[in-house]
């Protein structure tokens, strides 16, 4: 529990970011005065600084002596190491290109020395908690790797234990097509109480925000799109059933369809070109994908009832020919209360690298354990 109101004030950065006196005062409800008394100490402690305007309209925000966050995302061919200050302050940023073929092990081992550098051109701060997006299932409660052939670079690691030793501190894991859903979910003007994102790629994943608090399940298991059967006499799948969905509109499923339509080395950028040109054989097949997908989107409205549902991925890029077929289906088949008031969209560019590490450390803030211990590292 955080008591006194120096305690209050540093969580409230922490948590909201940046901020004029006059709206931490009402975040504290408390007088201006007191706050101005609040911050000058803690200015005078170096714990906080302000832009050097006037009092009253300075914008006060915490030092990299309260300490700073550190975010790796991985993708299939990239590593991302940000750093951050504890308001959400992006300080350092570095990307790292990836041989897509390289292990898990690899991939972690080359986070060490640039993240070291990067740290000391800041002058060495204390690291108060981390995040870790991997691009495979993973249990956020333990570190283990849990997926199956799509995770097998992964194999024989464990991000989170790996992170907790390099950092020393608390750690965040969460999966990267997951943490996509929270940047769809931050880009949008008026957020939806509640977004769930279909991110289309190799594997079929969900990510589902929830009043803001982006939703994991029990393990870190929620959203697996991709295994909820669309035809229990269809194709085998590697999880022991039958007409997964991923089996019909994953990356690789629709490249394998696509091949006696434009050719054996067609990608979905082909698939994607050749749709928005009006080719019928390619506008005929998005339009299967998109009826495939709505089976599987009327369990998701009919069990979360989402606001809005946004499709991102690469396939996304064709735009309606892929949403009418999908709306058309969960009109159909879904409940109405949940099925008729649903609104559907395609992202937009996909997440960038800096969109991708802003929304890490905004997943850091809202675990209140971690705040209480960066607020009492320093009260």
């Amino acid at each position: 529990m955080l008591s006194t109101n120096k305690e209050r004030a540093i969580a409230a950065l922490v948590m909201q970011g940046p901020q004029h006196r006059a709206a931490l005062a009402r975040s504290l409800s408390v007088s201006r005065t007191t706050v101005t008394n609040l911050v000058q100490d803690l200015i005078a402690e170096g714990y906080m600084a302000d832009d050097g305007e006037s009092p009253l309209k300075s914008t006060v925000k915490l030092t990299e002596k309260v300490g700073v966050l550190v975010s790796v995302v991985f993708w299939i061919d990239r590593t991302l190491i940000s750093i951050a200050s504890v308001d959400g302050r992006l300080l350092n940023s570095r990307e790292i290109i990836e041989n897509p073929h390289e292990s898990g092990k690899v991939r972690l081992s080359h986070v060490a020395a640039p993240l070291s550098v990067m740290r000391a051109q800041l002058g060495d701060p204390t690291v108060r908690a981390g995040h870790v997006a991997v691009n495979t299932q993973i249990n956020v409660r333990t570190g283990e790797v849990v997926g199956s052939a799509a995770s097998s670079m992964w194999k024989g690691t464990n991000p989170l234990k790996a992170m907790g030793a390099l950092l020393d501190a608390p750690i965040c894991v969460e999966n990267t097509a997951r943490l996509a859903a929270f940047v769809e979910y931050e880009r949008m003007g008026e957020p939806a109480s509640s977004m769930a994102y279909v991110h289309l790629s190799h594997g079929i994943t969900m990510g589902y925000v929830l009043d803001g608090a982006l939703i994991r399940g029990g393990h870190g298991g929620a959203g697996e799109l991709g295994h909820i059967s669309i035809d229990p006499m269809g194709i085998p799948c590697e999880c022991s059933n039958r007409g997964c969905l991923q089996q019909y509109v994953s990356t690789p499923a629709i490249l394998a369809r696509l091949r006696p339509i434009l050719g054996e080395k067609a990608g979905v950028s082909d698939f994607v070109d050749a749709v928005n040109n009006g080719d019928h054989a390619c506008v005929s097949l998005v339009e299967e994908i998109g009826e495939q997908l709505g089976v599987a989107m009327v369990t998701v409205t009919n069990l979360l009832d989402p606001e809005e549902i946004v499709l991102g991925g690469e396939l996304a890029k064709v735009g309606a020919h892929l949403l009418e077929p999908l709306r058309r289906v969960v009109r159909r088949r879904g409940l109405p209360l949940s099925a008729h008031n649903v609104r559907f969209s395609c992202a937009g560019e996909l997440a960038s690298a800096q969109e991708m590490a802003a929304a890490a450390f905004r997943v850091i803030v809202h675990d209140e354990e971690i705040v209480e211990s960066i607020v009492r590292s320093v009260a």
